[in-house]
């Protein structure tokens, strides 16, 4: 079989199966898992997948985010650890932006419980689970809601954004995908004005991604990987790429 025959049997494996592995489609192809990574390279430079640690995703199937209840329960375990970690980095009195997202949800159950802290979120979900917590003064940024992420958007969003003219100590940002090429980026467009301004506004730039979304490159770009301050991420991510993100200054650590 030919290179391009088998580039089109990768995008109908890709079709029904949303996502494939190098190592699956050497075995099913009876080639070298170099030839697969050639073809996956060539696949995304047409703009057709998104290339993966050890393997890829379906572009035409995720340029749109996916419902939030199924990335709810996607890499929960991983998720779980990284929220831990990054409440950890949390000071008293810290004025935060924390985005929407599940893995941002996910540091709320081990925010600190011993001092204040402000929240700014865009996040329907965010703000849904501190309304209980006491030592939290949530600012929740509203607009038109976008239902698959749970978060606000639009110009009625963007425009209270500017009018509260909050400055963040941390920024507790979601993405798609990150790179130390493409930088952060993500599926969806209708969040790139907030999550842009929550950028430009914070002194420190965390990003909150799990293993899937490192070397991932969506359609709509955040911000330069120079951007950001630290990654919170798990081992389980492709060590190749964790390392050029470390060599352009961004502190990585392993939750």
């Amino acid at each position: 079989m030919y290179s391009a025959e088998r580039q089109q049997e990768i995008l109908k494996w890709l079709e029904q199966h949303s996502r494939v592995s190098v190592a699956e489609l050497a075995a099913h192809f009876g080639v070298s898992p170099s030839s697969i990574r050639r073809d996956l390279g060539k696949l995304q430079r047409l703009g057709i997948i998104q290339r993966t640690y050890g393997g890829a995703i379906s572009l035409t199937k995720n340029s749109h985010e996916a419902p939030f209840s199924e990335r709810v329960v996607a890499q929960r375990e991983e998720k779980e650890r990284i929220g831990r970690a990054a409440a950890r980095l949390i000071e008293p009195e810290d004025t935060l932006f924390v985005d929407g997202g599940t893995t941002t949800q996910c540091m709320l159950a081990y925010l600190p419980t011993d001092f204040h802290i402000t929240i700014v979120t865009a996040g329907l979900n965010i703000a849904q689970r501190l309304v209980e917590r006491e030592n939290v003064t949530v600012i929740l940024i509203g607009g038109t809601l976008h239902v698959p992420s749970l978060t606000f958007s639009g110009v009625f969003a963007n425009e209270s954004f500017e009018c509260f003219n909050i400055h963040f100590d941390k920024a507790f940002l979601a993405a798609s995908g990150v790179s130390a090429e493409a930088g952060l980026t993500n599926a969806g467009f209708e969040e790139l004005p907030i999550k842009r301004r929550a950028v430009r506004r914070s002194r420190q730039n965390i990003l909150l991604a799990d293993s899937t979304k490192i070397g991932v490159t969506a359609a709509a770009v955040i911000a330069p990987i120079d951007q950001l301050h630290r990654l919170i991420t798990t081992a389980e991510a492709d060590p190749a790429e964790i390392e050029r993100i470390r060599r352009r200054g961004v502190i990585v650590e392993f939750a």
